[in-house]
Formats: C-alpha cells, structure tokens, sequence
C-alpha cells in the first residue's frame, strides 16, 4: 500500500484549516478515516470563511448534503446558510440555463472536457460570488467524478487548468485521491501537478510542539520541542490514538528536544499498547535520542520497537 503520510505534492503539507482561496492542494489518502477527518475540517472551514461549497461526486458517491455530513461524522453544519454546501455530479455542475442543478437531483456522471468543466467551475465562483459569498471552496474524487479511475491524461490536464485557473484567487480545490484506487505512478503523477498536500489541523500547535495525527500507518507525528511546558500536550495527543486498533508509528524525525520525562510518556504509551498485544513504532528517532534510549535500557521496553534513525 503506498504510504500517503509523506510529503507529496511539492513536498509541502498544509492544515486543511489554514487553506485560502487560491490554494489547489491534494489529497491523497488511504483511509475512509483520514479522508472523513480532512472533510470535517473543509466543511466546518468553508461555513466559518462564509464560502460556497461544492462537492463532486461519482455514481457511488454521497446522496446529497445529509449523506456527506454523516460520512464525516457531522449530524450539521451550524451556521451554514441554506444551500451553502451543494452535492453534484460533474455533468450536473452546469445546466444549459446556467444554473446549478436542483439540489437531490443528480444527473448520470459522465467523461467531461477538462475545459468545459473549468468553464462551469468558473461560473459557479461567479455565481458563489453573486449570492454573497466570500469565494468557492471545492473538493471530489476526481479520478471516479470525472473519469471513473481510467483515463488519467484527461485528469492531468483537468489538474493543469485548474492550477492556471487558481492562481486568480477566487476559488479553492481539494482534490481527492484514494490510493487504494489508484497505482503508485499514477498516484504520483496526480501528486506532481499539486503544490502541496492537505492533512488534517494538529492536535497540538503550540510555539515549540506541533503534533498531527497520521492515518497511513495510524499514529503521530511530532516535531519541535518537548519539555516541561509541552509533557501535557503530548499526553493528550498519545491519548487521542490509545484506542487505535493494531500497532502505531510515532514519527519522531522532526523532534528538536525530548526530555526524560517526554521519553518517559513514550516508554508508557508503549507498555500499555503492549498490554493489548499491539507495538508502537518510534520511527526516525534522531541519532542522540537513540542513544540515551539505548543507553538506559528503555528499547527493551515491552511494545516498543525502535525504527530507522533519523540522521541528524
């Protein structure tokens, strides 16, 4: 399974909160559960941003709003306006009279030109705009929306289109692939034609911490400083995946610090997965946090298993 937690697309992430009009960044998952937690955050963002919201769907897609709000883990979306979040089909984006199809009505999707379709997204930003909206937020499938997984030069130059488009600011994409439907040169191709990738906000973003829960395979990745200040921050967040099914990684690579104490939570997580016949990964541990590991006997702890160095 192609591993989608590494940087891919230019080799930059971006919470998904902190996206602006503009933006045309991918997503790139191999979970329903990491897919879900990105759209809650793109949902909830674009009420919040006062932005009109399209999604794009294929034949085995969401049934409308509600059905997409429950596929996220959201029973609403509180604040929104009615008709802020819209459900289509590519072939129902645009109607001969102009006009967005009627909400619950989805029409048969079909292959699109990739420049007809830029066209009706330019005319829905219009539109968004017209009805009072700040911009146009839109995300989809695009490998099943617009071509049913084959075919992937039209996506390429649906991809490069709308990264000319963008650069005018008044819209914002999110592009789905899931890599369980797509091979691996394919999945970097799509990739390659985005600046950067979405992921879910941190759990913890502090000055010193930043911690982001990671899906594939499930665990934390934690970068920057870890000391008295931050021994809370990182309980909670080792907290947040306790009930994660099967083993986890901790991606530790972008560590600057991690005092006694934090390794202390580290070795605890550990033995409390190794209760429940599961491991924990400690991966990309910098050279000297090995060490000092190594040095008092904590890499025999039980349910640690201590990967690759990180070369510091």
């Amino acid at each position: 399974m192609a591993h989608t937690d590494g940087a891919r697309g230019g080799g930059s992430r971006i919470p998904v909160g902190e996206l602006r009009p503009g933006d045309h960044v991918a997503l790139l998952h191999a979970s329903d559960e990491e897919r879900a937690a990105v759209l809650r955050g793109f949902l909830l963002g674009g009420v919040a941003e006062e932005h009109k919201i399209l999604y794009l769907v294929h034949a085995d897609g969401p049934d409308g709003p509600g059905e997409l709000l429950a596929e996220c883990g959201l029973t609403g979306l509180p604040g929104a306006s009615e008709g802020q979040l819209q459900v289509l089909r590519p072939a129902d984006l645009a109607q001969p009279s102009g006009e967005l199809a009627p909400a619950g009505r989805l029409a048969s999707a079909g292959p699109r030109d990739p420049a007809a379709l830029l066209g009706s997204l330019r005319a829905a930003a219009e539109r968004a705009r017209g009805e009072g909206y700040r911009a146009l937020r839109v995300t989809g499938d695009l490998c099943t929306a617009l071509c049913d997984g084959r075919d992937a030069s039209r996506l390429l130059r649906y991809e490069a289109l709308l990264a000319e488009e963008f650069d005018h600011g008044g819209t914002l994409a999110v592009c789905q692939y899931d890599a369980r439907r797509c091979d691996t040169a394919a999945l970097d191709a799509f990739a390659s034609v985005h600046p950067r990738s979405v992921e879910v906000d941190p759990l913890v973003r502090t000055a010193e911490l930043v911690v982001v829960r990671t899906f594939d395979p499930p665990g934390l990745r934690i970068e920057g400083v870890v000391d008295t200040a931050s021994h809370r921050h990182l309980r909670d967040a080792l907290q947040s995946v306790a009930s994660v099914r099967g083993d986890v990684r901790l991606e530790m690579s972008g560590v600057e610090f991690l005092d006694l104490a934090g390794l202390r939570l580290l070795m605890t997580f550990a033995r409390a997965r190794a209760a429940r016949h599961c491991t924990v990964e400690l991966a990309g541990v910098p050279s000297h946090l090995l060490h000092v590991i190594t040095l008092i006997g904590w890499d025999r702890t039980p349910g640690l298993r201590l990967g690759a160095a990180h070369a510091c």
